[in-house]
């Protein structure tokens, strides 16, 4: 346990933040003056004038007197958290309260943390003489990836949340098809947010033969849009609907793959 705290304490991580307060209470600091001192001695006798039975039984003493005169984690502050619920998280980091506030391994705790699909980033900092808080950034939902194994929440770097509950996003979250879907979706769905009004209409996005995206709306209409140019031709569907209802016209389909030319195919049973 102590050489982990002398380790930890001299390593400069950028990533972890060692954070030591002024205790209250004297007497805390009078403890905790004491153990740095024990600490140099038994590093200094580790591995002369001590044997492993005597080494281990005085650091189960200095830890027993580090929790009886208050250090051992009572606190832990959480930031950052917004799907993750704070037992994930706890739980994942592997902290329990009541042990030792210097046995924690900062370093541990940090890759524990990484090891949640729903994380993208986390600062951790310990400050004495009971509380660890953790600071998350976790990484941002965008769609759901449907495939024929099921369905999946990905997030806007590609990656894909397996343990995500998807019926918390289904009704705010476009549907993706498609091979490499996960992949080209954030640049798509950026494109259509652009025409946010547009946008609150999109039920499902296909990626067609990995290149090419057709948007599914809820009106039925289905828009094909070309391989280049892509804000051109969503923002003349915008266009277009604002001027004309477009969308409203009982379409099945408005196909934009060709530049020169807008075609519509609708469908007859519809409007009879």
């Amino acid at each position: 346990m102590l050489s982990s705290i002398y380790k930890n304490n001299v390593e400069s991580n950028n990533l972890v933040n060692r954070n030591i307060t002024k205790p209250k209470k004297n007497n805390q600091l009078i403890v905790l003056i004491i153990t740095l001192i024990s600490i140099l001695v038994i590093f200094t006798l580790e591995k002369t004038l001590l044997n492993i039975f005597e080494y281990n039984d005085l650091l189960k003493r200095t830890n027993t007197m580090l929790i009886k005169h208050g250090f051992s984690l009572k606190k832990i502050y959480i930031i950052g958290k917004y799907n993750l619920k704070e037992k994930e998280i706890v739980d994942t980091a592997k902290l329990i309260k009541g042990q030792s506030i210097f046995n924690i391994n900062l370093n541990e705790v940090y890759n524990n943390l990484l090891l949640n699909e729903w994380i993208e980033n986390v600062q951790i900092k310990r400050s004495l003489p009971n509380t660890i808080e953790i600071k998350i950034k976790e990484k941002k939902p965008l769609a759901i990836l449907q495939t024929k194994l099921g369905n999946k929440l990905i997030t806007e770097d590609g990656s894909i949340i397996s343990i995500a509950n998807i019926h918390d996003f289904k009704n705010k979250l476009p549907i993706i098809t498609g091979e490499n879907a996960n992949i080209k979706a954030f640049s798509i769905i950026t494109i259509l947010k652009q025409q946010q009004d547009l946008y609150k209409n999109v039920w499902s996005i296909s990626y067609v033969n990995n290149r090419r995206w057709d948007i599914h709306l809820k009106q039925g209409v289905t828009i094909l849009l070309p391989k280049f140019n892509l804000n051109k031709a969503w923002n003349t569907i915008n266009f277009l609907h604002k001027k004309y209802q477009i969308l409203d016209l009982g379409l099945t389909e408005i196909d934009l793959r060709n530049h020169n030319k807008i075609f519509g195919i609708i469908n007859l049973k519809k409007t009879n």
